[in-house]
């Protein structure tokens, strides 16, 4: 099968959840004997001209770059939607290019930089289109669906709040530069790794004193090019032959803006192996808590940190929470001898960190598509607390292999009380975990993958 993916690029240039994904996906049919292709947004250059280039090839997969593609926000927002869904000049460069490659399917895994007219022409050509949820984009300008009050947003008011949600959001000029060759060289150098997290705290510290426009303050002109852009993105979903979602969080999300079919298949990395071990609990101990991730409010940091303080005003002192990924410090108070900073850290790092957690807490506020930490974790037989919007939650049994709970400070709260005082919950649900089946192998998600390309495309 000749299998085309259009993803944000590879490492070390693109890194999270959506490019391990894309990447392990890829090497992995590429075992299986399958020709593998991979086309995604790259430089832009004075000529505006749309054109589609060989790049070099990585481990086996053939690379090609869209030169002047369609903005690629990341998570910085859309300040000018116009120029989010400006029309291709022709549509002959995907033709051809299409022409090239002779996929038998075509595998998307994110709508940033790619024009309406690449589906147009594989829709054209008969060549069927699947799509992975690894995020909201096109729904939601900011990726996440967090408006500017950290609430899950369920009306955009016709394009009102997204005016004031992307108020600072990436100006073209430094997203022309993030797509740069220069950049893409000098990404992970100190120097640029420096004024990323400094421009990151900028942005953050802008958006937590702005003042919420009223209705009457928002450019008509804008809310009018936001509803527009949905309606961009929206026709593009639309036109998609199947989805991927990789979870039933995603698949409610996206029913509720499009009429799309697909199904739901949980994902995997290459890195999750069968690491499960019984753990040891002892009530004597402190409970060893453990967050990894960004301090960011929609991850639920704040929600987390808020729970345990109730617990110290209640004399409930048996715990320590340690924190991993955080790429800044915060101002610690009544809390800080119970809470541990640790910085960033590495995948190499999860054999010690699991180690020496008692549970893993994911407290998202924000309806997140998967949420890998989960599965990496499960992977070493650790407990996991996962709020209700966590799309993980799909793949443990609540109070057996896990506990899902509200997104509530007070809920969470009890449930640590509760685990601090009994530890023979956290004995049962590591049990549950070791004793169970682990279907979740790269090995095994890429046959689901296939098996999904078949009742798309069939036999080929």
């Amino acid at each position: 099968m000749r299998i085309l993916h259009y993803t944000l690029g590879l490492p070390p240039y693109r890194s999270g959840g959506l490019t391990k994904y894309s990447v392990d996906l890829m090497l992995q049919q590429l075992k299986l004997g399958h020709k593998v292709y991979l086309l995604y947004p790259g430089h832009y250059n004075f000529s505006r001209k749309i054109t589609i280039q060989g790049d070099n090839e990585y481990k086996g997969i053939s690379v090609f770059e869209l030169v002047n593609p369609l903005p690629v926000p990341l998570l910085g927002g859309v300040k000018n939607p116009e120029l989010f869904m400006q029309r291709a000049s022709s549509k002959a460069v995907f033709s051809s290019f299409l022409e090239e490659v002779k996929p038998d399917i075509i595998h998307v895994h994110t709508l940033m930089g790619i024009h309406k007219e690449f589906f147009e022409v594989a829709k054209e050509k008969k060549i069927k289109v699947v799509f992975t949820t690894h995020d909201y984009y096109g729904i939601c300008p900011k990726v996440n669906l967090i408006d500017y009050n950290n609430q899950i947003c369920t009306d955009y008011r016709d394009g009102q709040k997204c005016v004031t949600c992307n108020t600072n959001a990436y100006s073209f000029p430094l997203i022309y530069m993030m797509q740069s060759k220069v950049y893409k060289t000098f990404k992970n150098s100190f120097l640029v790794k420096k004024l990323r997290e400094s421009k990151k705290q900028k942005m953050k510290q802008l958006s937590e004193k702005q003042s919420i426009l009223v209705e009457d303050q928002v450019d008509l002109g804008l809310t009018v090019q936001f509803q527009k852009l949905r309606d961009y993105y929206c026709s593009i979903l639309e036109s998609i032959d199947y989805f991927h979602f990789n979870s039933s969080t995603t698949k409610k999300v996206y029913e509720n803006y499009v009429d799309i079919t697909g199904e739901v298949i949980p994902i995997a990395h290459s890195g999750i192996k069968d690491n499960r071990i019984l753990k040891n609990y002892d009530v004597q101990k402190p409970l060893k808590i453990t967050f990894l991730g960004p301090l960011e409010e929609y991850k639920g940091f704040s929600l987390l940190r808020k729970s345990l303080i109730s617990l110290l005003r209640k004399g409930k002192t048996n715990w320590h929470l340690n924190v991993f990924g955080n790429a800044y410090s915060i101002p610690l108070d009544t809390e800080k001898d119970f809470i541990t900073l640790h910085g960033r850290y590495q995948s190499k790092d999860l054999f010690n960190i699991f180690q020496k957690t008692d549970v893993l807490v994911i407290p998202s506020i924000w309806k997140e598509t998967f949420g890998f930490i989960g599965l990496e974790a499960l992977s070493y037989g650790v407990p996991i607390l996962v709020s209700e919007h966590v799309g993980f939650k799909d793949i443990i049994e609540d109070g057996v292999t896990g506990i899902i709970f509200k997104a509530d400070p007070t809920e969470l709260a009890n449930i640590l009380e509760q685990l601090i005082h009994d530890r023979g919950i956290l004995e049962k649900i590591n049990r549950n975990i070791c004793q169970q089946e682990f279907p979740y192998t790269m090995d095994v998600h890429v046959q689901k993958i296939q098996s999904m390309y078949k009742k798309v495309i069939g036999d080929r």
